[in-house]
């Protein structure tokens, strides 16, 4: 089953998923960001009309995965769904640095893990929001530092708590691998765990190494003028043998907090009207990119008992 906002659904009602998308980011630093820094019913109107344009290419389930402190509204995300009809996912977790609220440098794992597991249990404040997965992130392309590492060790205490699934930002193979490790350490099962962005690595050894651990493997930048690009990928990625953990999406959308009308906004259609028909056109096997936005982030992003 998944955690929506307004539920939870099964396989069959979560239809096509976008695993990796935003609604609203505020890239406001220090855990500064505050509901009074936006209006809920701007953001609404300019977000509703892409999700009615995606609700009608066929996708029935949206993830925002912005965390606390980067845009995360569970009432805005409420109001999304019921005016849209698409089942929407949040989140619970941290970002990174300059992202971070002070707390969380201050407390331990086993402290940030009890508020995380607070919000799946009882939900996200008094929103009766609750979160379907733990976002977090570690550090682009470098060793993990101690305060990711920190933030990491917390997500897999959660998840082993509660059954959610863990994303993360992990930019580059050494830090998928580094992550791994720890994971390792904890005897923390892969299969829970999304490596987010691993388009950004080169070596798709790791990508066969990590898929064969049981880690789902997130290609989620394919947007107009990467499409053959990520076609040749997705070929490769199935010649390594990672084919049957790989997630698509787009890390699109979003309302920009601070923006003039949230700033650019980009639809999240296309994933569907476009690149997967482009794919198919170009020697992907169709039933195979269908399980891509279908079974297999259902999978991905399913709550273990």
């Amino acid at each position: 089953m998944l955690q929506t906002v307004t539920g939870s659904i099964d396989e069959q009602a979560a239809g096509r998923i976008l695993v990796h998308e935003h609604v609203m980011v505020g890239f406001v630093g220090d855990g500064k960001l505050k509901p009074s820094d936006y209006d809920n019913e701007e953001v609404i109107a300019s977000i509703l009309p892409l999700l009615l344009k995606l609700k009608e290419s066929g996708c029935s389930t949206f993830v925002d995965c912005a965390p606390q402190y980067l845009g995360r509204d569970p009432y805005i995300l409420k109001a999304l769904a019921e005016q849209s009809g698409m089942h929407i996912i949040t989140n619970t977790g941290l970002y990174k640095s300059p992202y971070l609220p002070a707390y969380a440098y201050e407390a331990d794992e086993v402290e940030l893990a009890a508020l995380w597991i607070r919000e799946a249990k009882d939900g996200i404040g008094d929103s009766g929001v609750y979160p379907g997965f733990i976002k977090i992130a570690l550090n682009d392309g470098t060793a993990i530092n101690d305060t990711q590492e920190k933030i990491l060790r917390a997500a897999i205490r959660t998840s082993q708590e509660t059954g959610l699934p863990i994303q993360c930002h992990t930019i580059g193979g050494d830090t998928a691998l580094h992550a791994d490790e720890i994971m390792k350490q904890a005897d923390f099962a892969r299969e829970r765990f999304i490596w987010v962005h691993a388009q950004t690595c080169t070596d798709l050894t790791i990508h066969r190494k990590l898929a064969e651990a049981g880690m789902w493997i997130s290609i989620d930048s394919i947007l107009p003028g990467t499409y053959e690009k990520h076609a040749g990928l997705l070929r490769q990625l199935i010649e390594h043998g990672a084919g049957d953990r790989i997630l698509l999406s787009q890390d699109t959308g979003w309302y920009t907090v601070g923006e003039e009308g949230g700033g650019t906004l980009n639809p999240y259609h296309r994933l569907f009207t476009e690149f997967i028909p482009f794919a198919a056109a170009n020697g992907l096997d169709a039933q195979w990119l269908e399980q891509c936005v279908t079974r297999h982030p259902f999978q991905a992003m399913s709550r273990r008992d």
